[in-house]
């Protein structure tokens, strides 16, 4: 029998980067569907946002 997985998102790469958001460092600590989880470096907020207003395009 075989096991089935589900497949990887293509933005999964992008998991523990940081970037810069609304001016401010933020790191990416999830992905799924169309939004990442980014967590505001300075005090640890976290909030779901689009992957295409991190990636540039909107």
């Amino acid at each position: 029998m075989r096991k089935i997985t589900s497949p990887k998102h293509p933005n999964a790469d992008q998991i523990g980067t940081e970037v810069q958001y609304r001016g401010e460092p933020h790191r990416i600590t999830d992905v799924g569907g169309g939004c990442f989880t980014l967590v505001r470096l300075r005090d640890g907020y976290a909030q779901n946002v689009r992957i295409a207003e991190v990636n540039g395009r909107r």
